[in-house]
């Protein structure tokens, strides 16, 4: 759809284009987002059986990295409405799933960066001070509940603001799901406060977190902290690396999401093609995290590799099974008939 489009609108229509995109666009977006959708939930859902399958991996870390899981699962779920909107240029899904929809993203979002933080937070307090300071299960779980009702609320705005609307193309009419801002509400302090609070501050923490954990480690030849071994100091440096892989690829892939999101429901003034465009980027993010916890922790790379084993393992014993069944079936048959 061009620019004129929407610069005379004062809504913007987010994934619908009205049949005015190329269709090999459309073709190429959907192919990657169904590859996306089906990496995402392969890899996420073994980061979290590998996490509860072993009661050894069950601690405060794989608890936030579980939860990461969870929220790029919850951003994935939303691919086939994503991929049925660009095929379909309608909104075919009710005004309930509209307003689902972008707040989705948003939760997942700010859910997974503010779980990042607290990964910061606490190996920032296991490396830094006494074991009897580190943070144990109960509060994790109490700060992962409570960073879901913090990524939740904030996006209500964004779900009261969209809405299913209908427009006329040519005469035809057309649905899409679109945002129009209420007036009189301050959506510039709005947006400002969602980026600072759930972006620029939380980034920061993770930033000072992670690089005075590095200098530490670093620092220390012997240890990471007071009694550990040069292994345990080289184990932590791995693991500070991990994390800051997981945080940079983040920023990297969500953030022209959210500038793009800012300029499209305040300005109005970018495409849905472009838009799409930003969404897939950002969904990409759901892929790549366990691709990082296999190539740096060496726990994670051993459970994948189990996990894959036993699939294999079973699919061999059912072939053979199956295998032996038909040959017995054919044998039992042939006697019969020579019998006769």
């Amino acid at each position: 759809m061009g620019k004129e489009f929407f610069e005379n609108t004062s809504v913007f229509t987010f994934l619908s284009e009205f049949d005015q995109v190329w269709p090999g666009q459309i073709v190429i977006e959907v192919i990657i987002l169904v590859i996306i959708m089906i990496a995402a939930f392969t890899g996420n859902i073994m980061v979290i059986v590998a996490v509860y399958r072993r009661k050894k991996m069950r601690n405060v870390t794989n608890f936030f990295i579980s939860n990461l899981a969870i929220a790029d699962l919850l951003f994935a779920s939303w691919i086939p409405f994503i991929a049925t909107t660009r095929i379909t240029s309608d909104w075919i899904f009710g005004d309930e799933i509209c307003k689902l929809v972008t707040f989705m993203q948003f939760l997942s979002g700010i859910s997974s960066i503010l779980t990042m933080m607290l990964i910061s937070i606490e190996r920032y307090t296991c490396i830094m001070y006494s074991p009897n300071r580190k943070m144990t299960v109960k509060i994790s779980l109490f700060c992962i509940v409570l960073v879901w009702i913090l990524s939740a609320c904030f996006p209500i705005p964004v779900a009261f603001a969209q809405s299913k609307m209908s427009t006329t193309i040519k005469g035809t009419s057309k649905t899409f799901c679109g945002i129009e801002w209420p007036r009189g509400f301050h959506i510039d302090a709005y947006l400002a406060s969602m980026g600072v609070l759930f972006f620029l501050i939380p980034l920061l923490v993770i930033t000072m977190n992670y690089y005075k954990i590095y200098r530490l480690v670093k620092r220390s030849a012997t240890a990471a902290c007071q009694h550990r071994s040069e292994s345990s100091s080289r184990k932590q440096i791995r693991l500070v690396k991990m994390f800051a892989a997981i945080v940079c690829v983040f920023v990297i892939m969500w953030l022209p999401f959210f500038v793009l999101s800012f300029l499209a429901v305040n300005y109005n003034q970018i495409t849905s093609s472009q838009f799409t465009v930003t969404i897939i980027i950002a969904l990409l993010n759901t892929c790549q995290n366990p691709i990082i916890y296999g190539y740096f922790n060496l726990k994670f790379r051993k459970e994948f590799k189990d996990m894959c084993k036993c699939c294999t393992e079973d699919a061999c014993t059912n072939g053979r099974r199956l295998t032996y069944t038909v040959q017995t079936g054919i044998t039992m048959s042939n006697q019969g008939t020579s019998q006769t």
